[in-house]
């Protein structure tokens, strides 16, 4: 017995694997082809599958419930943050006149914000947000660096980085207790299906699964830095 959403997942995993299969089968026909002088001039077969329609019988078993998400206490992500500062600061070896008045401002900016939007997630219906506590500490970062003159004595590329190492460190402490969605237990094994289902209990899921191309751009920052993404084909 597994999730239905692992069931679903198995499907759409098989069938990424197979056209990774056909790729690669397709690059060894190209070499082929290419040491190949009648062959070399030919267009090169290659095997797409645009959509696929999968019509198979499963048994709902179970369900569980879903459990929210419990942020950290302010003073454990406020700890974790300003350990983060200081060994950025050190590994990157920072100086700047203004850093020990950014430290004291971003101390202070930060405690508080993250106190206030603790006490308002908290109050507020439905899931925590992770990314409501790094925007609040992200907004005091960039206030203390204004406020005490460090934004001026950075270089750009030096602020991006400790920009995005104070984020990353917010997002991976904020949550204390991560969320589960609600799940349903399901089978799609062809002996248990058989065994447990009835006319009146079948259940059969009908899916189609279609294929979407990517491809890697690369492209060339401001600062110099190369970056580089998924996009469709």
């Amino acid at each position: 017995m597994a999730e239905l959403s692992e069931v679903l997942g198995a499907l759409m995993v098989s069938l990424v694997h197979a056209r990774r299969m056909a790729d690669e089968e397709t690059a060894a026909v190209a070499e082929y082809y290419k040491d190949n002088p009648l062959l070399e001039g030919m267009s090169l077969p290659r095997v797409r599958v645009p959509q696929l329609t999968i019509d198979m019988p499963i048994t709902i078993d179970g369900h569980v419930g879903a459990n929210t998400a419990e942020l950290n206490s302010p003073a454990v992500i406020h700890k974790a943050v300003l350990d983060e500062l200081k060994q950025h600061v050190a590994s990157e070896g920072l100086e700047a006149s203004s850093m020990r008045k950014f430290q004291a401002t971003f101390n202070t900016d930060a405690k508080t914000a993250l106190e206030r939007a603790s006490k308002l997630e908290q109050q507020k219906q439905g899931q925590v947000s992770r990314e409501a506590i790094v925007r609040v500490v992200d907004d005091a970062l960039q206030s203390a660096m204004k406020k005490s003159g460090l934004n001026n004595e950075l270089q750009n590329t030096q602020k991006s980085n400790l920009i995005q190492s104070i984020r990353q460190r917010v997002s991976s402490v904020s949550l204390k207790k991560i969320s589960n969605p609600t799940s349903l237990k399901a089978s799609a094994i062809t002996s248990e299906v058989k065994e447990k289902s009835t006319h009146e209990s079948s259940v059969r899921l009908s899916i189609t699964l279609r294929e979407e191309g990517l491809e890697w751009s690369t492209s060339e920052t401001e600062s110099g830095s190369i970056r580089n993404r998924l996009q469709p084909e």
